[in-house]
């Protein structure tokens, strides 16, 4: 636990997704932010002191019914969550995000969803890592390097983000187990068959393979039911993270769940940091060549003109 912090590339792209992701739901909601989450909006101040009351929680918009109040938290989460997504501000920053984005979820709970469950509770795990040491903005700045204290933290709650993903998946595999609809691999069809999840011109084509629909069902269960005994082998981890990669791309792409997509493959790919950093110092050597020849063909422009 002691021997340098892990996975700290990985754990920074879950920081920049969740950010991200954030940012994209107050972007989503900014039109009719007052409607949703405002003093006099769906709930309303004295429906938000209640829910929070009834369930045990909090919510710092039940704190004034002033409306500029309102637009004052409202923006200044809007903020937060942009300044997360570029990992800038460090843990002071990770943690307002937290508070302000818990609030707004207790402020209209129709908003929020397994996805944003998730993605509140892993930024209180993510507290304890350097989950800003990549994937930001913040260039030029020299860090220590971690003493034992900052590794044990940062690997407690890379464990306790892998634990608590492990579970949800081994739950939701038992739990599908346990439907008719799953044992005899109709799930899928049903599913899919819900008009806000249907996707004009793909949804037909896939639902009219009852074959398609069968091993998708039962592929469905079988990864999520096996990923936690998949992942405690390191041979096993990129099977089980591109299996459910595969399976959270199905679901942005045909149920729309966007939001809930990214966070999951975001929890995934901890699993498989070494391939993370991989891929990025692709994507970034691919990048600085790509700059270097846009600036070359500037230059030589500009000396022609």
């Amino acid at each position: 636990m002691v021997d340098g912090p892990r996975a700290t590339t990985a754990l920074s792209l879950l920081r920049a997704v969740i950010g991200v992701v954030s940012f994209a739901l107050y972007v989503r909601q900014y039109a009719r932010r007052s409607l949703s989450f405002g003093p006099e909006g769906v709930y309303g101040t004295e429906g938000i002191r209640e829910y929070t009351a009834d369930i045990g929680t909090w919510s710092v918009y039940a704190l004034s019914g002033s409306p500029v109040y309102f637009e004052i938290i409202f923006h200044i989460g809007m903020v937060v969550a942009l300044l997360v997504a570029l990992g800038v501000g460090g843990r002071l920053v990770l943690a307002a995000h937290y508070v302000l984005l818990w609030s707004l979820y207790m402020a209209n709970p129709a908003f929020m969803d397994g996805g944003d469950a998730l993605a509140a509770s892993a930024v209180l795990f993510l507290l304890m890592t350097r989950c800003c040491s990549a994937f930001t903005v913040v260039r030029g700045r020299r860090t220590r390097h971690p003493g034992p204290l900052a590794s044990a933290l940062n690997n407690t709650g890379l464990l306790l983000l892998a634990v608590q993903v492990a579970i949800v998946y081994l739950m939701a595999g038992l739990y599908k187990v346990q439907g008719e609809l799953w044992q005899d691999g109709t799930a899928l069809y049903y599913i899919l068959d819900v008009p806000e999840f249907f996707l004009p011109g793909v949804t037909p084509l896939i639902v009219q393979s009852d074959w398609v629909m069968v091993i998708g069902a039962y592929a469905t269960v079988l990864s999520s039911v096996f990923f936690p005994a998949l992942v405690v082998f390191r041979q096993g981890r990129l099977i089980a993270v591109s299996l459910m990669l595969a399976f959270h791309l199905a679901i942005a792409a045909l149920m729309g769940l966007t939001s809930f997509a990214l966070v999951m493959a975001a929890y995934d790919l901890l699993f498989v940091n070494a391939h993370v950093v991989v891929v990025r110092e692709q994507v970034r050597k691919t990048w600085s060549a790509v700059s270097a020849r846009l600036e070359f063909d500037r230059l030589r422009r500009a000396r022609r003109a």
